[in-house]
């Protein structure tokens, strides 16, 4: 993959792109590269090789940077500044407010998709999130969590589906945990040896979870920088942590969530069990909604597929189809090609 180079912006601290380069040549060295581990808008904090944060800008504003990326930086003055974004292994995109892709974390190896109780789940919202993970080639864990309540039993039956896709599901209570550790073993055991980002609706859980399983004094360190951070600008779009032979990344709540239609793939949109019945469809480009001898289809009337799954593709279907049209008619002619 091609390497960004972050000098596209005219105007810098030091002025045009020749005063800055004269100037960072008279004042800068180069840093060892590192990754983003929390990020406040226009501003970052890195974790330097010796473990302690370091605040940095990136230099320019062309190119979007995310909790896990790892980035080449300089000494300009008194200030870090990233001026390389190296190229990335993963990366998880949502479709913005204005229709296009922008990132959400990169160098993952894992999704954990966190439910409860309460709130109510939307699993139309699971199942947007597992394509994304499913396109962007990601591991899917399910997260179940606040297991005390009497609901749970209920949302386990719901989430079914899931597991017999092959998704890994595992329950736990972070509010339990806080007593008793040893009740997030299965938890740490899946997400031991991966990068994990967490995500799911607001008030499920994910912060509390992320707590029980960051204790390390240098996290807590980092946090309370973090805090200070946040004073001063904005709120955190996410924060990596390191943990026990894992590293988490935790995410905003969402209301809503939809992936990134560049991303996904147009046949089947990321639906694992869609992958593998459009085969034996009759046409090559079947959306799976009204054409005739579909597998996909003939699958939902004979139970084979979930009706609810299918009624999620339908609905991420009809977004995707209204996504593009959005485009411009070149990106739009390009597709088609």
């Amino acid at each position: 993959m091609r390497r960004v180079r972050l000098w596209h912006s005219r105007e810098t601290a030091y002025g045009t792109h020749a005063t800055f380069r004269r100037a960072a040549r008279a004042h800068r060295h180069t840093l060892v590269s590192t990754e983003v581990i929390a990020t406040f808008g226009r501003h970052l904090l890195l974790r330097a090789g010796s473990g302690e944060p370091l605040k940095a800008r990136p230099h320019g504003r062309s190119h979007e940077i995310v909790c896990g990326d790892r980035v080449r930086c300089e000494q300009v003055g008194n200030e870090t500044v990233v001026v390389e974004v190296l190229p990335r292994d993963t990366v998880l995109r949502r479709t913005s407010l204005r229709g296009r892709s922008e990132a959400m974390a990169a160098n993952l190896t894992q999704l954990a998709i966190v439910v409860a109780p309460q709130p109510a789940p939307d699993l139309f919202v699971v199942d947007r999130f597992i394509s994304a993970a499913e396109c962007a080639g990601l591991v899917v864990l399910i997260v179940c969590n606040k297991s005390e309540l009497p609901e749970h039993a209920a949302l386990r039956a719901q989430l079914q589906p899931f597991v017999a896709m092959g998704y890994a599901l595992c329950d736990i209570s972070a509010a339990q945990a806080q007593a008793a550790p040893s009740l997030l073993a299965p938890l740490r055991a899946a997400l031991a040896g991966h990068t994990t980002v967490f995500a799911g609706q607001s008030g499920v859980g994910k912060s509390s979870i992320t707590r029980r399983l960051t204790d390390d004094p240098s996290e807590i360190a980092i946090g309370a920088l973090i805090k200070e951070e946040e004073g001063r600008h904005t709120t955190t779009a996410s924060r990596l942590y390191a943990c026990e032979g894992a590293r988490i990344i935790d995410s905003p709540g969402v209301r809503d969530f939809a992936p990134a239609i560049d991303d996904l793939e147009p046949t089947t949109l990321g639906f694992r069990e869609i992958a593998t019945l459009a085969p034996g469809c009759r046409f090559l480009d079947c959306k799976h909604l009204h054409e005739p001898h579909c597998a996909v289809r003939a699958a939902v009337e004979t139970g084979a597929m979930d009706p609810r799954r299918h009624e999620s593709y339908r609905r991420l279907r009809r977004l995707y189809d209204q996504l593009w049209e959005k485009r411009p008619a070149g990106e739009r002619a390009a597709r088609r090609r």
